[in-house]
């Protein structure tokens, strides 16, 4: 019996996996059948998914999505965790794991233990590398021990800040990815083994069209110059077109919604309660006869309506309106009401101080050592700083010549920055000079720098502020509750979704929106849950859901699409937009053979007939893949010009976007007797790249016709 398998049946749970190893452990965890899950209660059999019949049980979903919520909490305990976005990721990946691991078993591919073992112990991934001699390189002999015998090194694990059990936690959740991997290598190679075995002539096309390059000039006449107004597609012309190539637009299985929205949004009640406040302590401050009085009034209502207090702030870190008023004040003055965004809000100055943290603002050019010695940058840098001198315009010379992309189209500008945050050389230089200096040039390691010194100050403010929020009630949370059941039941019981937002539009800001049509794998409205309810569900059927950064959410399921051919509705628009194209281009077919006739006599800049809305140009290294100078996906253009004779000009040519006529001026075509003499190598290169977009293709199918049926949300009402 292998020795992780062992582990596995000692060990009667999963535990949580260290340091780097926690995501990478918990995104992946082996969906076959273990002695630990056959062994779970009842309760926790119900399915969070079925693919193709296989259950994904909530248990595991659930757990697994804990432990990585937690672990990069561990990791990073003050980064913002986004739940749904972390569960949708474990879902999925937790799919594509059953989903592999039913064509491997179609396939007859098998990954044994002691794969996993050899894998682990012989030729372990980075990451995976646990043993380590004491210059921390990879001991291959502890590795092996740690591994197979790590009740021996039981003292060593645990000066590391593991107990045994952990560390078999931890080999468990190892063997899991590795089996997972390596099944992934096998798929992939039996594909690839598959799919990747080109022709030589495939392989010969890949050869010429990779090392064939031609120069040409042409005139080109874009199918804009006809206006869309000016030519007819009719219904039956339509109608035809999609008869014709319908087979062309299939349809995956999508739905969509009527969904009418309840934004969480402050009341008119919620607005005059916090312009009622500012009124009651506007009018206390102006009742308040001394400075001293106005402090103490506005320290009582600090602790009545939750005020804050600063520390010791720049003024390049305040709202330039806070930071103006501030330096209006004199210690323990207040001043307001002031109109912030969301709310109104009172200030006290509590101190001022001067000369603890210098900050300056500066704007510079910059003309860096790259493509040019020193000697040079330095000239250019000296010729630059005379040009200023003599009063020419500091911001437009630095957009003209500054190497510092992210301040040059500022006109230099650097903004605030404190004392010491710049290299030596640069900030001894502004520091040491007066607010309207210019000086330099400054030599630092990225190059000769002309400075320009805006503004100098060292001022802190330590203040506090009242700030009274125009946020939502309890009350008006309440209210949108309620009238978001009362549009519920309306709608479950047969009015239209928009005569009911129609009597909520004016006290609720209710508004009535059609969603696009979408497919399973869309998050409509930012919400799995909603997508998953409308596959379940037949047109007609309705849900209440409060939705992130949307508000209380009525949906509706509006149409529902089946596999099958898109029908005319939902592609009329992109056929109008082809038949459009081509009537276009038929009304400019007979300008277009005047010009290739010109132009075979007196040349192509002559041939647009002295017309400069007609585009004429040169394309030097040109590759016959379809993109010509100002359009793409043009390959009709791109083969004639490695199919014409060098010299001679083409006739019309009718592309996609519009009319053609070229001239090749040179062509280098690709070495074949080169091809020919390395032809092994060649086929190789070639099933490479298709070996390698091959496994990706393959499942991409592989999923699209799986039956998955999302459960996470049926117990839901």
């Amino acid at each position: 019996m292998g020795a992780i398998t062992r582990f596995r049946q000692i060990s009667p749970y999963f535990l949580a996996v260290i340091a780097t190893l926690f995501i990478v452990f918990m995104v992946v965890q082996d969906s076959s059948c273990t002695s630990i899950r056959n062994n779970r209660p009842s309760a926790e059999t119900m399915a969070a998914a079925t693919v193709n019949g296989e259950v994904i049980t909530v248990a595991d979903f659930e757990a697994r999505v804990k432990e990585t919520i937690e672990n990069q909490r561990q990791q990073n305990p003050n980064q913002e965790i986004d739940d749904e976005v972390i569960r949708q990721q474990i879902f999925d990946e937790m799919i594509n794991e059953v989903l592999r691991r039913q064509q491997a078993e179609k396939l007859g591919i098998v990954v044994t233990p002691q794969q996993i073992i050899d894998m682990l112990v012989t030729n372990p991934p980075q990451q995976f590398q646990f043993g380590k001699d004491s210059l921390g390189n990879f001991d291959p002999r502890m590795q092996w021990t740690l591994v197979t015998q790590p009740e021996s090194v039981k003292e060593l694990l645990e000066r590391n800040g593991l107990t045994l059990e952990r560390w078999k936690g931890i080999l468990l959740q190892t063997e899991d990815y590795l089996r997972m991997q390596l099944l992934q290598q096998a798929l992939a190679s039996t594909l690839g083994a598959v799919a990747s075995t080109p022709s030589v002539a495939a392989a010969k096309q890949d050869f010429v069209r990779e090392n064939s390059s031609a120069d040409i000039e042409f005139v080109a006449l874009s199918s804009n110059r006809v206006a869309d107004a000016d030519v007819k597609v009719s219904d039956a012309d339509v109608a035809d077109y999609y008869e014709k190539n319908k087979q062309f637009y299939p349809q995956r299985a999508a739905r969509s919604i009527k969904y009418l929205v309840f934004p969480q949004i402050p009341s008119k009640d919620d607005t005059l309660n916090a312009q009622k406040k500012s009124m009651r302590l506007t009018s206390a401050l102006a009742q308040a006869a001394t400075p001293e009085a106005r402090d103490s009034v506005f320290s009582q209502e600090m602790s009545d309506l939750r005020g804050t207090q600063s520390e010791y702030t720049a003024v390049n870190e305040l709202d330039p309106n806070v930071a103006t008023a501030l330096s209006t004040l004199a210690p323990r003055e207040v001043f307001g009401p002031l109109n912030i965004p969301g709310g109104i809000a009172f200030y006290r100055l509590d101190d001022r101080r001067e000369g603890v943290n210098p900050i300056a603002r500066a704007s510079h050019i910059l003309i860096s050592f790259d493509g040019m010695s020193k000697d040079s940058a330095k000239a250019q840098a000296t010729s630059i700083m005379a040009r200023v001198k003599k009063g020419e315009d500091f911001a437009e010379l630095a957009r003209t010549f500054s190497k510092d992309p992210g301040s040059a189209q500022q006109g230099g500008d650097l903004n605030y920055f404190g004392k010491g945050r710049m290299v030596a050389a640069f900030d001894s230089a502004v520091f040491n000079s007066s607010v309207g200096s210019i000086v330099g040039p400054v030599e630092t390691q990225f190059g000769y720098h002309i400075i320009k010194v805006t503004e100098k100050t060292s001022v802190e403010y330590k203040y506090s502020t009242i700030t009274l929020k125009t946020s939502i009630s309890s009350a008006t949370k309440r209210a949108v509750a309620a009238a978001a059941q009362e549009a519920l039941t309306a709608i479950t019981n047969g009015e239209t979704i928009e005569s009911v937002g129609a009597k909520y539009k004016s006290k609720f800001f209710a508004v009535v929106q059609q969603s696009p049509m979408f497919r399973r794998e869309t998050p409509i409205l930012q919400s799995y849950e909603i997508t998953a309810w409308a596959f379940e569900n037949e047109v007609g059927a309705a849900l209440r859901r409060d939705v992130k950064y949307y508000g209380t959410v009525i949906a509706q399921v509006s149409d529902v699409r089946e596999p099958g051919v898109m029908p005319l509705q939902d592609v009329r628009e992109r056929i109008v937009r082809v038949l459009t194209e081509r009537a276009k281009l038929a009304k400019l077919e007979a300008q277009a053979k005047q010009v290739a006739a010109l132009a075979a006599t007196s040349g192509l800049s002559a041939a647009r007939g002295g017309d400069s809305s007609i585009p004429y140009q040169t394309q030097a290294g040109l590759r016959n893949n379809g993109m010509i100078t100002g359009f793409g996906g043009e390959y009709m253009v791109t083969a004639k010009a490695f199919s014409l004779p060098v010299g001679q000009v083409s006739g019309p040519i009718k592309g996609e976007r519009g009319w053609f006529v070229i001239k090749v001026l040179n062509r280098t075509d690709a070495d074949l007797a080169a091809f020919n003499k390395d032809l092994p190598t060649q086929l190789q290169g070639a099933s490479a790249r298709i070996r390698g977009a091959a496994f990706g293709t393959w499942f991409q199918k592989v999923r699209e016709n799986a039956e998955i049926i999302d459960k996470r949300f049926s117990a839901r009402s």
